[in-house]
């Protein structure tokens, strides 16, 4: 068996390992906001647990998944292969004090400012919003700590091709998120407890990660002169990956920002649709992009032309997986709010269930490139580049930040999604732009056309039929004794998720007949 084809299997394996994890943190993650819809409902408490959550968490999402895993991958398994595991040991001790020291001021500096930091981030709230969210956010911003430390290690666990225990972090999170809500509702217990259970998940997982960081063999040791000039090119990439590994986090900000001058519960629709968006990105997307990075950075090393064709067939594959999803989720948004939220809970009123649906098909109109972005910023890592990352996520940014300013006032919260998804598609086509002038990546473009095609061909037939087996089967239940509970409850899904998993298995089965070769699929 050839080397590429072990490699591919064991991409695949892993994608798997961590997607399904990531699944299983999504689902926990749907059953957290359906109980905390109870709980806090859709107004002036909800957006405040949302606003003091997003901050922590979104600094959650940078570290873990974002630009402290794209600068400290690559130089480690560079240390690895030059220095060996001692200097691994070394170089992650010293990150994680200087990294986590950093951390520890900047909370105590948001925690002592926190009305100038709720303002910041929310500057179109009352001053009852404002007190709601106060102290909130003072109890969960330590939870940065425990994650960050936890996106260290998962790092170092990383370049051993060990993605079980980062991918089980988030679950456990979950699992202590939704058994904290549900003492809340039984003990009528306010939401500062629910915070606090928050910094008990963090600390735990963080647990779970040293435990796994020892049992691996790697300890942490004092640092020497060659540990400080890997830190500096890691702290070096970390600055400029800053910026491009968090746009999403960015621009989920400003959106959040937009959205604190409509109407209370806006900023909690703008969460809760952008999380909808997110299942697919994270089961996937991230998943994938994660375990690509270790390979991308070994095979830049040892086979630099390998990297062109993982380009092309990782873009194919993505296509292939988010494209349905797109059409998918777009034409289930209402019913997703329905059946999930409005109908099992008096806090979500029925008449903002079309207003939530709207914002996720505006968030979903960017997922395909979302999750382009993903791979194509962990082939800028593996080149060691983070000037363009930089430079194109800079100008993403700013363009979102112009059509929040210009679609609000025309679509509302339905607007700042669509400029976030037309930021995502700018940053796509420049990533692909400079990845083709700077790192000579050809994406064989009028190969990629001709696959376009031929999918969306197949999509269209596909999804037609599946159409007409949808209607027939929504009509059918409806007529029947359990018709509401199947049609606009949670029983929707006993039949609906079938039918999408029908979707792909048909897409799947039907491949070689439309022409579709898929390297990550064969």
């Amino acid at each position: 068996m050839s080397e590429h084809v072990i490699a591919k299997k064991s991409i695949l394996k892993k994608t798997i390992q961590v997607g399904s994890n990531t699944l299983v943190s999504r689902i926990l993650g749907l059953a957290r906001e359906i109980l905390l819809m109870r709980f806090l409902g859709v107004g002036i408490i909800a957006d405040a647990f949302t606003t003091a959550f997003m901050l922590p968490n979104s600094l959650r999402k940078i570290f873990a998944e974002g630009a402290l895993t794209a600068a400290f991958v690559p130089t480690l398994v560079a240390v690895q292969k030059k220095e060996g595991k001692t200097q691994v040991d070394k170089l992650t001790t010293l990150s994680f004090v200087v990294f986590e020291v950093g951390l520890l001021l900047i909370c105590a500096l948001i925690m002592v400012k926190a009305r100038w930091t709720v303002l910041l981030i929310a500057p179109g709230y009352s001053a009852e919003q404002v007190a709601a969210t106060i102290p909130l956010l003072r109890i969960m911003m330590p939870f940065i700590f425990f994650i960050s430390s936890s996106a260290l290690l998962a790092g170092v666990l990383n370049i051993e091709h060990h993605f079980f225990v980062p991918a089980f972090g988030p679950v456990l999170l979950n699992g202590v998120f939704i058994g904290s809500i549900l003492v809340c509702l039984k003990y009528g217990l306010g939401a500062q407890y629910l915070a606090w259970s928050i910094l008990l998940g963090g600390a735990l997982q963080c647990i779970m990660h040293i435990i796994a960081y020892i049992r691996l063999g790697f300890s942490f040791s004092l640092w020497n002169t060659t540990t400080m000039v890997y830190f500096m090119q890691v702290v070096g990439k970390f600055l400029l990956c800053f910026m491009s590994m968090s746009v999403m986090e960015i621009n989920l900000f400003f959106d959040q920002r937009f959205a604190s001058y409509l109407a209370a519960g806006s900023v909690k629709l703008i969460n809760l649709a952008n999380r909808f968006m997110g299942i697919p990105l994270g089961v996937f997307a991230v998943a994938f992009s994660t375990i690509l990075l270790p390979y991308f950075a070994r095979v830049k090393l040892d086979n630099p032309d390998r990297l062109a064709f993982y380009l092309f067939e990782g873009t194919k594959f993505v296509l292939w997986v988010t494209i349905p999803a797109t059409f998918i989720l777009a034409f289930l948004s209402d019913q997703i709010f329905l059946t999930l939220f409005a109908s099992v809970s008096k806090n979500f009123p029925m008449d903002r269930v079309a207003e939530a649906g709207f914002v996720l098909v505006g968030f979903l109109l960017g997922l395909c490139f979302f999750s382009l972005n993903k791979i194509l910023l962990s082939l800028f890592y593996s080149f060691h580049d983070t000037k363009y990352p930089t430079i194109i996520s800079v100008i993403a940014t700013l363009f979102n930040i112009a059509g929040n300013y210009f679609l609000v006032d025309i679509w509302g919260s339905f607007g700042l999604a669509v400029a976030t998804s037309l930021s995502g598609l700018l940053q796509t086509i420049l990533c692909f732009y400079f990845l083709q002038t700077q790192h000579n990546l050809s994406l064989k473009n009028s190969e990629l056309l001709l696959f376009c095609r031929n999918y969306g061909t197949q999509v269209i037939t596909v999804l037609i039929p599946l159409y007409g087996i949808y209607s027939f089967c929504f009509k059918t239940i409806a007529k029947t004794a359990y018709g509401t509970f199947f049609t606009q409850s949670f029983g929707f899904w006993v039949w609906a998720l079938p039918l999408i998993l029908l979707c792909y298995g048909a897409l799947y089965l039907l491949k070689k007949q439309f022409e579709l070769p898929v390297y990550f699929l064969e």
